[in-house]
């Protein structure tokens, strides 16, 4: 990781410099809310320059998105950021962590991640069946436990 990358939570101050980084990644930032979700950011000097989010449906924390600048990618940026997230969802007493991802399989299972049959999402997930019919069938549900 770059030497000075500083990685904190997210306040709602942080709410443009968030949807910047998405949209600079691609991600839809509009709904960025700090009451619902969890937010890390990654800051270098006073620049955000990465973020992810989860968002917490029982004990289960969602991670929606990791994001980081091109110009600062290659650097575990995005894994410090992960972990981050992982860590705040486990003191708030989250006890699984999901992802819905169509591009990334191999990045989350860094973290213990595994492919799950989408018959297995739990009951707290449902409203994030909308997200998976948006990527389509190329879409993997993986999840892992936090205790």
């Amino acid at each position: 990781m770059i030497k000075d990358v500083r990685i904190r939570a997210a306040g709602s101050a942080d709410m443009e410099a968030i949807s910047q980084v998405l949209h600079s990644c691609g991600l839809p930032g509009s709904n960025a809310d700090p009451s619902s979700r969890l937010y890390s950011l990654a800051i270098l000097g006073e620049k955000v320059i990465g973020c992810a989010s989860g968002e917490m449906h029982g004990e289960t924390v969602i991670v929606h998105a990791a994001a980081v600048l091109d110009e600062y990618r290659g650097h575990q940026i995005a894994t410090h950021l992960v972990r981050a997230i992982l860590m705040r969802a486990r003191a708030s007493g989250c006890t699984r962590a999901a992802v819905l991802t169509a591009e990334h399989p191999a990045f989350f299972a860094r973290f213990g991640f595994t492919l799950t049959a989408l018959d297995d999402m739990p009951q707290e997930m449902q409203l994030s069946k909308e997200f998976l019919r948006r990527f389509g069938a190329r879409t993997h549900y993986m999840c892992r436990r936090l205790d």
